[in-house]
């Protein structure tokens, strides 16, 4: 008789496990009910705008990541074209982007009429590979976005160098590392600026919204103008001096997101016990491999979704698409992240984005030939990831989850 769910046996996880996302609680409700009594829904209704809600979470959350400034805005997309034009990005810049991301990376860059230029990830962390860095600037090369993937910081101490040897400026997408720290110190501040997602999705969020941060006063206030319709701060109100949109951050989302912010250093710890225990548990398991970590360089690990690796060769040559089908019924549902090269996407393939403005010399690459080995392998035949409010929970979930593999494992020749 058929041991594994897939072929009629019984599930190794009968019951939910981690916590529902997001999670909420009267915080939430007492700060949406006094933003709701006090009339005041936009920061601009505050003679001190720091004192709003939206103040209180840019301080809060700056603090947290040890940055000096923050700046609230409308989504993580918008935070990175914010960021970009407080850099003074120029029509038809290339910016270096990783393969292995969300597409607004990218998709940011050319809103802000710049050519992202895509490279590979590394083996090892599937983070942005340094190497594909250095062999991507060109002359026309005017910056880098390294992405810290899934929460697991890149290797900051080498793209520092090459965007200092090369004059580059650095603005790190953060959207999936809320609390990681490289070597003690915020992800989010080395470069210019770190910017951040408030999605839905996110390990901190607000339903919608972004933040910059920066420790530049300059920078800020670029940042705040670019994002408040081109006032300056302590100017008269009707006085606008930049072409710029309004990318302002409601009073409602400020609530959420500062009381959010409340509960996301406990819930980081605890994701991090939860990391500890799994992966334990994982290399105990032929086959499964976490991504290692040296706790003295990844200092804090924050996490969108949690990476291991796959190895066919240790499941009787199961492919990575049978084990995560198997994994399924058995009550774990295994993705892939963010692993997908968005160089694939019909935006890039077809061009679909065009030249208005750039100097006469800039060069669009063909999206089609952009070799990604690294990545296309990893989607493929090894990448599986799990989603953080899986760590939420407690030890006796990580347990269930290391008994379904092990299972799978156990039973593979019955896939094949």
């Amino acid at each position: 008789m058929s041991k594994l769910a897939i072929n009629g046996g019984t599930k190794a996880i009968d019951r939910p496990i981690g916590k529902p996302w997001p999670q909420f609680g009267e915080e939430e409700r007492d700060a949406l009910n006094q933003v709701l009594e006090s009339g005041i829904w936009w920061r601009g209704g505050y003679q001190d705008s720091k004192a709003s809600w939206v103040g209180r979470f840019e301080d809060a959350f700056a603090t947290y990541q040890g940055a000096n400034h923050g700046v609230a805005c409308t989504n993580g997309t918008q935070a990175i074209e914010l960021a970009l034009k407080a850099v003074g990005i120029k029509p038809g810049d290339e910016v270096i982007v990783p393969a292995s991301t969300f597409v607004a990376t990218a998709t940011a860059v050319i809103l802000v009429n710049a050519i992202p230029v895509i490279v590979d990830i590394e083996p090892d962390y599937y983070q942005m590979d340094p190497d594909a860095i250095e062999a991507a600037v060109t002359p026309r090369t005017a910056g880098i976005i390294p992405v810290h993937y899934g929460g697991f910081p890149c290797n900051m101490d080498r793209i520092m160098q090459i965007a200092e040897r090369h004059n580059l400026f650095v603005i790190e997408d953060c959207a999936h590392a809320h609390g990681s720290r490289w070597k003690g110190k915020g992800c989010g501040t080395f470069g210019q600026f770190g910017t951040f997602s408030l999605q839905m999705g996110k390990n901190l969020t607000c339903g919608e919204g972004g933040i910059v941060l920066t420790d530049d006063d300059e920078l800020t206030a670029k940042a705040f103008s670019y994002h408040h319709i081109g006032r300056i701060a302590d100017r008269p109100f009707y006085e606008h001096h930049i072409v710029a949109s309004n990318l302002r951050m409601t009073e409602w989302q400020g609530a959420i997101a500062y009381t959010q912010c409340q509960r996301l250093p406990e819930q980081n710890e605890r994701r991090m016990a939860n990391f500890r225990r799994l992966e334990a548990g994982l290399r105990q398991i032929p086959g499964v491999d976490p991504i290692d970590w040296d706790e003295t360089i990844v200092t804090r690990r924050g996490c969108y979704f949690y990476h291991f690796k796959f190895k066919s060769e240790q499941f009787v040559g199961l492919s990575r698409a049978r084990f995560v089908e198997a994994m399924g019924a058995e009550g774990l549902g295994i993705g892939s992240g963010h692993l997908h090269p968005i160089q694939k996407n019909p935006l890039f393939t077809n061009h679909n984005f065009g030249p208005v403005g750039w100097p006469k010399d800039a060069v669009v690459p063909d999206y089609e030939r952009v070799p990604t080995p690294v990545a296309d392998r990893v989607l493929e035949e090894e990448g599986c990831s799990l989603g953080h409010s899986l760590f939420l929970g407690d030890e006796t979930d990580m347990d269930l989850i290391l008994e379904a593999i092990a299972k799978v494992r156990e039973n593979a020749a019955e896939l094949l």
